[in-house]
């Protein structure tokens, strides 16, 4: 059942849940971060029976699988490099605030691990830096950069990951989705590997998202654009419910 507006500012009286969304958006890092959680909080029984409903639906229960999902691919992938003795750098091109990486930092940190997260809206990078300094995260830093552009992929070194977690649906052109793979391929380090993920089925749709709707691609589309791209080994997970991941690598030579 998809949300207006109007009935989602009523709610919002009652829902802190809902209120984060009318406030800052259905997709800002606010609301994100609070899904996450998953701690129904609002105006007295009625409130937090309606903010539980929130946070259990079907578009919230996507991101809290997402992250998951995203966390253990990127933990496998640094543990691989971490047998061989390689440090890594990994880039998120459209981070909000990379909850996943954070996690992961807090989690499997060390001065090997170094992560730039950039973003496009100025304060999402605001809200990650205040998150990455309270959870003491030294190697982790945020900066304002788009994701279609050349200049927003340049960090200290080249990435030896990039991420671009949810941004796709986002993208409603071809093109845009074709760029983003091509300007990761150019600036992974020999070796690297792309991480990315694609909503697949025309049902696919956030129902309280106040009537967005997701660009929808297949699994079997993005990888043949990937090849196409140049990357090698292209690899397919499950993601979250119609979603998947997938998983590129630049050739060594």
């Amino acid at each position: 059942m998809l949300i207006s507006k109007s009935i989602a500012r009523f709610l919002a009286r009652y829902s802190a849940g809902l209120r984060l969304a009318v406030d800052h958006g259905i997709k800002s890092g606010r609301m994100y971060e609070y899904a996450c959680r998953n701690e129904p909080q609002g105006r007295g029984a009625l409130g937090r029976l309606i903010d539980r409903t929130f946070l259990r639906s079907s578009a919230r229960d996507g991101l809290r699988q997402r992250v998951e999902t995203t966390k253990a691919i990127v933990a496998e992938v640094v543990a691989r490099r971490r047998a061989v003795r390689q440090s890594t750098m990994i880039l998120d091109i459209a981070s909000g605030p990379a909850r996943y990486l954070r996690e992961l930092a807090r989690e499997q940190g060390g001065d090997d691990l170094i992560i730039a997260a950039h973003d496009c809206d100025p304060r999402e990078v605001v809200f990650g830096r205040e998150l990455a300094a309270a959870e003491g995260l030294p190697n982790f830093t945020f900066a304002v950069g788009e994701a279609i552009d050349h200049s927003s992929y340049l960090t200290s070194r080249d990435p030896d990951i990039i991420l671009a977690v949810g941004v796709f649906p986002r993208l409603q052109h071809d093109a845009a989705v074709r760029t983003v793979m091509q300007l990761s391929f150019a600036h992974l380090s020999p070796g690297g590997c792309f991480i990315c993920t694609t909503l697949a089925g025309a049902h696919v749709r956030d129902p309280d998202a106040f009537g967005a709707r997701p660009a929808v691609r297949s699994p079997e589309t993005i990888a043949a654009w990937l090849r196409e791209t140049g990357f090698v080994r292209i690899e397919q997970r499950f993601s979250q419910p119609q979603g998947f991941a997938l998983i590129g690598w630049r050739p060594v030579s």
